[in-house]
């Protein structure tokens, strides 16, 4: 499965990678300390993001 560009970027700007795991889920790693988040859908991810780029002030992704 192809990840969304708006997606990764938004990630890394807070220092995470995502890492396609099995039955269309995926993990966040933590690009500083290596730490792997539970696994979750891209819908659940792309929730995250909004919720955290609203709260820093920027508009969310739009799907």
């Amino acid at each position: 499965m192809s990840i969304d560009v708006d997606i990764q970027s938004s990630l890394y700007y807070y220092d995470l990678t995502i890492v396609e795991r099995e039955n269309n889920l995926f993990c966040l790693v933590d690009l500083k300390t290596g730490e792997w988040y539970e696994k979750m859908t891209i819908y659940y991810i792309q929730r995250l993001l909004d919720l955290w780029n609203t709260k820093r002030g920027n508009i969310g992704i739009i799907s």
